[in-house]
């Protein structure tokens, strides 16, 4: 079977980037012949390699249209949009070719491209994280795909209501762990993955650390990632005097060695899709840290593995009550956390239930199921 991934700008540093790659090589090792096509190039040397066998393909040789004056931007789009529609009519005319079209921006693209019928729409964002009107047309796309396929239940069943039940589908990220690395829970390290953005809640996590300065200040906490706060938060870090406590560390290309030299990771987010950094250091053994954000926290935390926090929505800015309700739940789960080690051993053990749950040959079966169709 032809296999056509169609994403924004694969060449990025991002959840939906990483799972589009690690399902592309998972597919290619299956038999299948498989090809990554991205709209931009926005970076030289994209962030994930897929393997060898997966053919990968840049329509434009520019970044994406984010950020510029309006008019470059439509224009970029606009010749996003050309380029699909050549590409879909010329390459994936066969009958055993299937297209799987990332988030809600691809998806357009290839609704109107004419081939949304014949595809598969991807969403790994959270249903409510556009607005009201976004939504509406985002729901009036779909209804033109053969499948959509959502991370979780719960964004599955509110899809539903507006396309027809059996065209939506729930299939979660896998976990690709390693057995070979061992989970320190001795060390007194604390560790953070994400893009630098206020999605990712590291205004809050840094605002807690301030009561874990002074109450344990033998821990550190490393923050991996970069975006458009990060100007923000390194203020932040000097506002609290947190200097030798908070260390924004940027991209790393070996995460799997900084979940190693950590003691216990953290998730701090506003929102999720499915957060894949949280599967991985789950499936890694890693004690878990994370608010009870929508969506999926709660499902990979449910039958242990750490601490669930539970979260008020209302946290946008310091100011609010919920931000500060946030930041002392988020505190006292930390100080928890530091102040048992025999918890964080037993969190260990959870990797097994990851594990069962989101190996790759469980999520390969699905994906198998629904290309069968």
């Amino acid at each position: 079977m032809k296999i056509f991934f169609f994403i924004k700008d694969v060449s990025l540093t991002g959840g939906t980037e990483r799972v589009t790659v690690n399902l592309a090589s998972l597919f290619a090792s299956k038999g299948h012949d498989v090809t990554i096509i991205s709209y931009y190039h926005g970076k030289k040397e994209p962030t994930y390699r897929p393997s060898s066998d997966v053919k990968l393909k840049f329509l434009l040789d520019q970044s994406c249209f984010d950020s510029g004056h309006a008019f470059s931007r439509i224009k970029r789009f606009v010749q996003a949009f050309f380029s699909v529609r050549k590409f879909v009519k010329t390459k994936c005319k066969s009958k055993d070719s299937v297209i799987i079209s990332q988030n809600f921006f691809s998806n357009a693209l290839i609704w109107l491209s004419g081939a949304a019928s014949k595809s598969i729409g991807c969403e790994h964002f959270k249903y409510d994280v556009y607005p009201a009107p976004i939504r509406f047309a985002r729901n009036c796309v779909y209804r033109r795909f053969g499948r959509i396929v959502c991370l979780t239940d719960k964004d599955s069943n509110r899809f539903s209501r507006h396309l027809q039940e059996n065209r939506v589908l729930t299939i979660p990220n896998m976990v690709a762990s390693n057995d070979s690395i061992e989970v320190d829970v001795s060390s007194k390290t604390m560790i953070a993955v994400g893009r630098l953005a206020p999605q990712k809640g590291f205004d809050m996590l840094i605002y807690a650390m301030k009561a874990i300065a002074q109450k344990n200040g033998d821990w550190i906490l490393n923050i991996f990632g970069e975006g458009e706060q990060k100007e923000y938060l390194e203020n932040l870090i000097k506002d609290f005097g947190l200097q030798t406590h908070v260390f924004l560390k940027g991209y790393s290309k070996n995460i799997v060695n900084e979940f190693a030299r950590s003691g216990f990771f953290v998730l701090s987010s506003r929102y999720e899709g499915f957060p894949l950094v949280l599967v991985e250091a789950l499936g890694l053994g890693m004690p878990c840290v994370a608010f009870d954000c929508p969506e999926g926290p709660s499902l990979l935390l449910e039958d242990g593995g750490g601490c669930l926090v539970p979260f008020d929505r209302n946290c946008d800015s310091p100011n609010q009550a919920g931000f500060k309700q946030n930041v002392e739940r988020l505190q006292e789960s930390l100080l928890f956390m530091i102040n048992n080690r025999d918890f964080r051993k037993q969190c260990i053990a959870h990797r097994d239930v990851i594990k069962e749950k989101l190996s790759p040959e469980v999520i390969y079966k699905k994906w198998e199921s629904l290309l069968k169709y």
